[in-house]
């Protein structure tokens, strides 16, 4: 929420509205969507929350005395929370907003108005008096315009509710922006009055009886909430930044179009209030800002001058919520520099700025896009991430089943025939299914079934089909033009779009057609006028016929092999540019892709030898696992790219949905993976919204040979979670069984959200290492919250987290029961946080045969401390345990600021009493003074201890003197490896380093300064030298690394280095210096070691 207050205006509706929301409204019910709207704080929330639930009115006086501080949002949104329950009082208060007299906006640098030009601008609002009046001829709502001529504008009072109210009510209407107005209405209904995936003659259909809704799916959301897919007709447009993504054909700009057209004609209540609406492209931006470049594309020549351009703007700016921009591939933007990337709070690009709300900030915006990245050009492009600068991010997923089947009755009208063999086909087909939900190739596909066709197997195949058809149709009916003529001019638009392509062009005037192709394309279909812009600029029907012609252009060049590397090459950073192309290079070749494959192994070499950035290499393994796909050829070609993928094969999906041709090509290449070369796969954030993609992949899993670590992300394998409105949820528990069964697979990594997964999803989990035989090491970062939320709706009633906790808890203690292999397991710290670790998951683990090595790891921000539950679990496990000896710990913290020494006690007393410990590591953020000695006196007690690593902000000078007495006093002296990390007490140092010379059995010593201090680290060397040549015993190494702060720290630096080459001639200690660097101290960090004891 912004700092501005509440308008007087709402304050006065609330005012008199008090008493009747007080006696009325019980404020519990609106809380929680307020609290989620960010109209009120955590601590707003508390100071209602004190007030006792039987003091209803107290509570609602509280809430309206804080309400006013929030804005005029606040009011908005507080409407919206009453229209759930409390509809008459949203009612009440909407009423007397609408039937309130209110200022008009003026501008604070005009001045005074004389009374002539006051009159010229004045708008006239609905009161009391003018709405009882019979004799009133002001109309509500109505601009008065006497230079334009007296001008209805429909529903001005329709309120956008994601904006301040301020900015949305019935403003004056300048003539300029009236004229826009209709100039830009007029254009978009002449030509958006049909739209269609494709516009060719053969293709025109009906718009309004063929038209369906697209299916969406906001994705910016946690990683455990539901991904409801919604039919864009529920898409809200309120949003000031909305990014709509998707690949290829799945209707992005049909869309925009539809949405223009419909505003045109005044039937689109989304944008009922929207007074501008400019629809754009980004790859048509010059170097002007994005309004000027509006105003030249979409309206005539000379159509503003300079002055009308300035009071254009300028209304836009006091008019924010009036105007929207629509501006599509967004990702094409051109002249991205490398400043932009590196700088882009200065950058001069004008898409860049618009995105960063530096232009026109409060105007509402949708743009479009295939990826998510905006790239420079050059061999070593670089790339801006661009979702974060958006409120929404959608996908389009292309048609439903159900949009699917209705648009194909749609399209073959009253032939039930053809309606039915289409359905029959479809339905027998998964690769068909897929292809079709997109709506470009619903359109082809419904095209070449309508003329007797086969059906196709591939998006190749379609368009090679597509372009066949065309060409026979037009060579009918033109009746004059030759067949070689044809087929020189597709030969010739071949080229074009290659060279299209590499040049980044879009648009071409008529003259750059006629020179270069002719105009027979033109004449086609192929080539038609860009309806986005109202000069005459012309480009390839649809982007991706142009890729298509490419491709072919590409496989029937001499040079193919250079053609080749191009399509693999990290210029095509985030799957730009030639994605496409290569895909249908894929389709073209069939089974004689081994070149292509060969270029993209060149590719991976010299991405690793750079090395290049992990998304670009899991672009062009992805893109080459699509290709397999597309190829048609998969037994063929999957064995060519198993042998070129890399040792690591890492993938992040980063929670977006991979094409399932993908999925389907990677599925074929894991299984086909050589054994002679295990490999270690990555798959991460993967969201696979379709239950036989899954299975396939587990299916993979099951037969490969070739895989000895893999890690999944699997929250978003759950169909509840991914797909809701696909039932099955049978993909996620044969993506598991298939890694039990895998007789390659040793290190498993497994993590999921389970809060909101179905219990079907998260028992499928352990049956991962259920019944398998070759994995021993196993970490299973599962997370879930331990309470509610606040802003949680389901506290108390239809809330699943606990029992989903249940449902992991059984499920996996029954497999550790049943497990024989397992050596090594890796858990994360929510899991032992949850009192159901006592029991049953603590007894199973302890009782586990063959387990040596456990790990906790947790987060190192937020709650990363041990709790009672988790050190009770952890220490039962350390008591009754007959095999563990390792244990790692990795927490911010082992406990919380409350005075609380049982809890460190019971833990540090379980690792000195474990019979079988062996090695420990504790890894924290920090650790308080009484936990630290308590370290200590594990390391005295400890009868069995050989390795011992400890890391944390401060070792301090009481905790380092107290950890060498307990070496010293070792009753076994078994200790022989200490590793400490962290910022190092000068005395204390100089006590460790006569410990250690002076110890029988410490072999090894690693320091790793945060930094050390100067004066400490020379004490230590000077100590070490001084019992050198002394004491006899058994070589030792002692291995320093890190950075050395203080006046010294140069001198000090090379007296070490000096040691570390004189030491050699006295075998007992060896020195090794690591990158030891001076720094100076950072203010920021900078803790005094007077302070430092405490921590």
């Amino acid at each position: 929420m912004g700092d501005r207050p509440m308008s007087e205006h709402h304050k006065l509706i609330l005012r008199h509205n008090r008493r009747i929301i007080v006696e009325n409204l019980n404020v519990t019910s609106v809380l929680d969507y307020l609290f989620q709207e960010d109209v009120l704080t955590d601590d707003m929330m508390q100071t209602i929350g004190a007030i006792p639930e039987q003091r209803t009115n107290e509570r609602v006086r509280e809430l309206l005395d804080i309400l006013p501080s929030r804005g005029d949002r606040a009011f908005v949104v507080f409407c919206q929370a009453l229209d759930n329950g409390y509809g008459y009082l949203a009612d009440i208060l909407r009423h007397a907003e609408r039937t309130s007299t209110r200022e008009d906006q003026t501008d604070s640098n005009s001045g005074e108005k004389d009374e002539e030009s006051r009159s010229t601008d004045e708008v006239a609002l609905e009161t009391p008096e003018t709405a009882d009046d019979p004799h009133s001829t002001t109309q509500p709502n109505t601009v008065s315009t006497p230079d334009a001529g007296s001008r209805e504008l429909k529903h001005l009072d329709s309120l956008d509710r994601s904006l301040p109210v301020e900015e949305l009510v019935p403003m004056n209407i300048p003539p300029v922006v009236e004229a826009c107005a209709m100039a830009l209405r007029d254009h978009y209904r002449s030509t958006y009055n049909e739209y269609y995936p494709l516009s060719w003659y053969a293709f025109r259909l009906d718009t309004e009886g063929v038209y369906i809704p697209n299916q969406l799916t906001r994705i910016d959301r946690p990683s455990a909430a539901t991904m409801d897919p919604i039919s864009e007709k529920d898409l809200s447009l309120d949003t000031k930044n909305t990014l709509l993504q998707g690949p290829p054909g799945t209707g992005k700009t049909t869309f925009i179009y539809h949405q223009a057209y419909k505003w045109a004609k005044d039937e689109n209540p989304r944008l009922q209030d929207v007074v501008l609406l400019f629809v754009l492209s980004a790859r048509s931006i010059g170097d002007r800002n994005v309004l000027e470049e509006a105003c030249d594309q979409l309206l005539p020549r000379g159509f503003l001058d300079e002055r009308k351009a300035k009071d254009l703007e300028k209304w836009i700016e006091l008019n924010p919520g009036r105007t929207m921009f629509m501006i599509e591939n967004i990702d094409e933007t051109p002249n991205v520099t490398e400043q932009d990337v590196r700088m882009p709070l200065k950058t001069q690009n004008p898409v860049l700025q618009f995105l960063q709300r530096k232009y026109l900030p409060k105007t509402r915006r949708v743009f479009t896009t295939r990826s998510t990245e905006l790239t420079t050009e050059g061999s070593r492009p670089l790339s801006i991430h661009i979702p974060p600068l958006f409120d929404a991010h959608y996908i389009f997923n292309g048609f439903s089943d159900e949009a699917r089947t209705e648009y194909i009755e749609r399209f073959f009208g009253g032939n039930d025939e053809k309606v039915q063999s289409l359905k029959e086909a479809v339905a027998v087909d998964e690769c068909l299914q897929e292809i079709i939900s997109n709506p470009l190739y619903a359109v082809l596909i419904c095209f070449l079934w309508e003329n007797d066709q086969e059906k196709p197997s591939t998006c190749t195949e379609i368009f090679s089909k597509v372009i066949d058809l065309l060409e026979r149709r037009y060579l009918e009916q033109s009746g004059h033009i030759t067949k070689d003529a044809v087929r020189r001019c597709l030969c010739n638009l071949e080229k074009f779009g290659w060279d299209s392509i590499e040049q980044d062009k879009y648009d071409f005037s008529i003259d750059e057609v006629k020179d270069t192709i002719g105009t027979l394309p033109i004449k086609m279909g192929l080539i038609v006028k860009d309806p986005v812009r109202i000069e005459d600029l012309y480009k390839f029907q649809h982007k991706t016929f142009k890729e298509y012609f490419a491709a072919k252009y590409v496989m029937t060049r001499p040079e193919d092999d250079a053609c080749h590397r191009m399509l693999w090459s990290p210029e095509c950073t985030s799957g730009q540019k030639y994605t496409n192309v290569c895909l249908f290079a894929a389709g073209i070749l069939q089974s004689s892709c081994k070149g292509l494959f060969e270029a993209m192994q060149a590719c991976l070499l010299e991405m690793m030898r750079k090395p290049a950035p992990k998304c670009c290499i899991h672009d062009v393994i992805t893109r080459a696992c699509w290709a397999v796909s597309e190829s048609g050829e998969m037994a063929a070609n999957a064995p060519l790219v198993a042998e070129s993928l890399p040792e690591d094969i890492t993938l992040d999906f980063q929670r977006r949905p991979p094409k399932p041709g993908a999925i389907r090509g990677l599925a074929e290449v894991v299984k086909v993976l050589p054994a002679k070369t295990l490999k270690a796969v990555d798959l991460g954030e993967m969201w696979i919204p379709h239950a036989n993609e899954l299975k396939g992949l587990g299916r993979a899993l099951a037969k490969t040979k070739g895989v000895k670590s893999l890690t999944a992300n699997v929250t978003r394998m759950d169909m509840s979670l991914s797909n809701p409105e696909e039932k099955d949820n049978s993909g996620i528990l044969a993506f598991h069984q298939g890694i039990a069964k895998n007789k390659s697979i040793t290190h498993l990594t497994i993590e999921a959200s389970i809060d909101t997964m179905s219990e079907e999803a998260i028992t499928a989990i352990p049956k991962a290492v259920q019944g398998n035989t070759t994995v021993t090491d196993l970490r299973l970062l599962i997370f879930f919250a331990k309470l509610c939320s606040d802003r949680c709706v389901n506290k108390i009633t239809n809330c699943n987290r606990e029992q989903n906790a249940k449902v992991f808890f059984k499920s996996f203690a029954e497999t550790l029961a049943s497990n024989r292999t397992l050596q090594s397991l890796q858990l994360s710290s929510y899991i032992l946080r949850h009192r159901m670790a006592i029991d049953p998951l603590a007894p199973a683990i302890a009782h586990h045969p063959c387990l040596r090595s456990l790990t906790v790891s947790g987060p190192w921000s937020g709650r990363g401390h041990f709790e009672h539950d988790g050190t009770n679990a952890l220490a039962h496990i350390l008591r009754n345990t007959k095999t563990l000896s390792s244990v790692t710990i990795r927490l911010q913290s082992f406990s919380t600021t409350e005075v609380d020494t049982d809890r460190a006690s019971i833990l540090f007393t379980a690792l000195s009493t474990c019979k079988t410990l062996e090695k420990v590591k504790l890894v924290f953020t920090w650790m308080f003074a009484r936990e630290k000695l308590l370290v200590a006196d594990f390391v005295r007690e400890s009868q069995t201890l050989k390795e011992l690593t400890l890391e944390w902000r401060s070792m301090s000078e009481a905790f380092l003197l107290a950890l060498c007495e307990a070496i010293r006093q070792q009753a076994t002296g078994s200790l022989q490896k200490l590793v400490l990390t962290g910022r190092f007490a000068a005395r204390g140092q100089a006590e460790l380093g006569r410990t250690f010379a002076r110890s029988k059995t410490l072999q090894c010593l690693e320091l790793h300064g945060n930094p050390f201090i100067d004066e400490g680290l020379q004490a230590f060397i000077d100590a070490v030298s001084e019992i050198q040549g002394s004491f006899h015993g058994p070589p030792r190494q002692v291995l320093v690394r890190g950075s050395v702060e203080g006046a010294r720290a140069s001198n000090v630096i090379q007296s070490t280095q000096l040691a570390e080459a004189t030491l050699p001639d006295f075998p007992e200690i060896n020195i090794v210096i690591e990158d030891l660097t001076p720094v100076a101290p950072d203010p920021l960090t900078y803790v005094p070691m007077g302070l430092s004891e405490w921590l």
